[in-house]
């Protein structure tokens, strides 16, 4: 994030009256001409006077762009209450109209942001505000079962993010006790943190009770449904008339690249106008968060001197050519740019992905072994025991996302790596990774993680994704509409595909997969009941039996770049 002298708004905490009445106050910038401008509009839950020292501000006036800062509903200078996502489509529709008309606004409307203000901007495109003109979405989500579930399973960064970001608002506005602003947030949360993530059932949390009301709602509804209409973006990108540019890393938040793609594709498909079937996309090796051009090092990897981005020009470039008609390279560009991890370069095309694949399956062999062979008779399985009381634990969680060495947790009993031999030749893959498996479990239902690994000669084991793209919940294996319990001891043929990547297996190394069921705290753990795992309290061990013979093919499906 790059810093400047702190601005002054031109108008600050300007109200917008929403169509039920509620007032919501932004801060407007603006250069010196005060001539009627295109805006650009930035709606946000993290507080508006954060982005006073900002570069962007400056560069966007140097472009000719008004720059308007919302608070959404219900945080900081905006009144009503929050409720997450739930109420950004509609605030977001009314926003634009209500800027469109200001005297000193041209009546074009742009939208940028990163992960929650990635979101409002689709989910106002898709109630289709006339004014709208572009959107530059980036790191956010496509659906919210990709989002607030992933596989079934619930994803437990919402306890911090809650705990952090949007309980200490709450207590200041309500007057309740504890920590009243993120930094004080930030301080206590080492202190509740293990207690907060491991506790059960996971509706009885006492931390978010009186400040986060939505995070009981969310666990409420374990499966998919009308519930979650609020959160679908995917169902509606036949409304989307406006141009859009996806951008997302690697090893972002689960739903990130994944959102990015399904997005991209979703609107060329299927978008209301010509404009919103040129989408773009844009994904590179970063985590969450803007990166620069000196984001080279992800993680614990350094993927070199052209894996940075300078996003804020980025953005202005897209907004600036579609709202003043000033193209600065963008409109002869291809729509797709990936940056392929291992070989550190970027590659560029027409389409997802940019480059031809075809899918070539690795089987799961006896002896831990990855083989292009599928099996031809009986091989002994590969049996482990879940104790969801003793979960296999990220020992990079306090570090963040990223790419790190996973011969961390390879020693654990309750961690089966099968890796390929040494490879003879690169093995380049672009796009969607599936894992088929064969598995049988003791209990009702359980959780499967499969991963997918670059291991050096003689050296680190890299994850090439978020942990949160590597699960299925198993009641889920057919349907998150209808779940389905597991017979006991019965072998089910279950697929996993909700990851993307992009990686170059060197010459050298080893293409590595790891199974297990659980990577915490990344996710909630499976009690291994068949309950509802937001009302269960107990937890009790399953045993895991992995099937990989001429019968149960177990298989990893790779997009593999065509030579």
């Amino acid at each position: 994030m790059k810093r400047a002298v702190t601005m002054h708004p031109t108008f600050p905490n300007v109200e917008a009256r929403m169509r039920d009445g509620t007032v919501l106050r932004a801060d407007v910038y603006m250069s010196a001409e005060r001539t009627p401008t295109p805006a650009l509009l930035i709606r946000t839950p993290y507080g508006k006077d954060g982005w006073r020292d900002r570069a962007f501000l400056a560069q966007a006036l140097e472009r000719g762009l008004i720059v308007v800062v919302q608070d959404v509903r219900g945080r900081y200078a905006s009144d009503g209450t929050f409720d997450p996502y739930r109420q950004e489509g509609r605030d977001g529709y009314d926003t634009i109209a209500w800027l469109a008309s200001q005297p000193w606004c041209a009546g074009r409307v742009g939208m940028c942001g990163l992960s929650y203000p990635g979101a409002v901007q689709w989910l106002a495109a898709v109630e289709t505000p006339p004014a709208l003109a572009c959107i530059f979405p980036a790191m956010c989500f496509s659906s919210g079962r990709r989002f607030f579930y992933f596989g079934g399973a619930f994803d437990l960064s919402w306890i911090p993010w809650a705990a952090i970001n949007i309980a200490p608002e709450e207590r200041r506005r309500r007057g309740l006790e504890g920590p009243k602003t993120p930094r004080e947030a930030r301080e206590a949360w080492p202190l509740v943190a293990r207690d907060a993530f491991r506790h059960v059932p996971l509706l009885t949390l006492p931390l978010l009770r009186d400040v986060a009301p939505f995070y009981y709602e969310w666990l409420d509804h374990p499966d998919d449904g009308s519930y979650w209409d609020f959160a679908d973006v995917e169902s509606k990108h036949h409304r989307v008339t406006v141009p859009s540019f996806n951008l997302s890393g690697w090893h972002d938040e689960g739903y990130g690249p994944t959102g990015a793609v399904r997005n991209f594709l979703g609107v060329r498909a299927r978008g209301a106008s010509p404009a919103a079937r040129q989408p773009r996309l844009v994904i590179g090796p970063w985590t969450h968060g803007e990166p620069t051009p000196a984001s080279t090092r992800v993680g614990h990897r350094d993927f070199g001197k052209t894996a940075g981005l300078d996003y804020d020009a980025l953005v202005l470039d897209w907004c600036e050519w579609h709202l003043r008609g000033r193209d600065r390279g963008l409109g002869g560009a291809l729509p797709v740019r990936i940056f392929v991890m291992g070989a550190n370069r970027w590659r560029e095309g027409s389409d997802w992905p940019p480059v031809p694949t075809e899918r070539r399956e690795l089987y799961l062999r006896a002896g831990r072994r990855l083989s292009w062979t599928r099996p031809a008779g009986p091989e002994p399985p590969d049996v482990y025991t879940y104790d969801p009381r003793e979960p296999v634990e990220d020992p990079y969680h306090a570090e963040g996302l990223g790419p790190h060495d996973q011969r961390a947790i390879a020693g654990r009993p309750d961690v089966l790596t099968f890796t390929t031999e040494p490879l003879a030749d690169d093995v380049e893959v672009v796009g969607p990774i599936e894992f088929r498996l064969w598995i049988a479990s003791s209990a009702p239902d359980t959780d499967i993680f499969a991963r997918l690994l670059d291991i050096e000669p003689g050296g680190p084991a890299w994850n090439l994704m978020s942990p949160t793209l590597e699960v299925l919940r198993l009641r889920y294996r057919k349907s998150e509409r209808e779940p389905e319990r597991l017979a006991p001891g019965v072998a089910y043929e279950v697929g996993l595909a909700l990851g993307v990547t992009a990686n170059l297996f060197r010459r050298g190394h080893q293409i590595g997969v790891q199974i297990t069921s659980s990577l915490f705290p990344h996710l909630d753990r499976n009690p291994n009941t068949g309950r509802p795992v937001p009302i269960e309290e107990r937890l009790v061990p399953a045993r895991q039996t992995i099937f990989h013979d001429w019968i149960h093919p177990s298989r990893v499906i790779l997009p593999v770049v065509q030579a």
